[in-house]
């Protein structure tokens, strides 16, 4: 049995966050009214997933509007060059539980990938199993030959092909791994590859 790699699903969803250009922003009448009150300014757009009366990262502002000596917003649009798109910006689902949230981030160029290992440890993942009660993980080759071992964060993404799919926690894999990477969520939009030995440095520093 093989396990297709999602390369254009990685490639695509990566170049969401890093080269999606941003759509102008509709104006509301808030931004109207704000604008109203601060003449001869500019009108700075924050990603919806950010608190506007928050500390506000500057990758995290979409862009700006002049606004003109009576008060009214120009629609000039002025895109941020450094603006990196949320997760909830990009149409993103609703993580189901940390890892998803994570994997999110890291593919959104919000979090970087080293983070991955330690929450993964916490996590409950499902894997292939052919009956209930079977204790191994199993592996398969993906397309270029390597073995890859694939572990699912939601019961709802295991493919229907699968006899069994039993839950274990991400800590509980990393000795069973013999050292093959976890491939997680990968036939999904959002996955990613995470070397046994990144998580067994993860349980190491745990030790210490």
């Amino acid at each position: 049995m093989a396990m297709a790699q999602r390369d254009e699903a990685d490639r695509s969803a990566s170049s969401l966050a890093g080269k999606r250009k941003p759509r102008k922003p509709k104006i509301t009448e808030e931004m109207r009214a704000n604008a109203k009150a601060n003449p001869n300014s500019w009108l700075y757009v924050i990603d919806e997933a950010f608190d506007p009366e928050g500390p506000v990262p500057s990758w995290a502002v979409v862009g700006a509007y002049p606004v003109n000596g009576a008060g009214e917003i120009v629609e000039d649009f002025h895109p941020n060059d450094r603006y990196r798109p949320s997760p909830k910006a990009l149409g993103f689902p609703e993580p189901r539980n940390e890892l998803e949230q994570l994997l999110q981030l890291v593919r959104t160029n919000h979090r970087p990938a080293a983070d991955l290992p330690r929450v993964f440890l916490d996590s409950t993942l499902f894997v292939y199993a052919l009956s209930p009660v079977q204790r191994t993980v199993i592996g398969f080759h993906n397309t270029d030959g390597q073995v890859l071992v694939p572990a699912y964060t939601a019961k709802t993404l295991v493919p229907s092909e699968w006899p069994h799919a039993r839950a274990v926690l991400g800590r509980d894999m990393v000795p069973l791994l013999a050292g093959h990477p976890v491939a997680i969520n990968p036939h999904d939009r959002l996955t990613a590859i995470v070397p046994s030995e990144h998580l067994d440095k993860a349980l190491s520093d745990e030790r210490r």
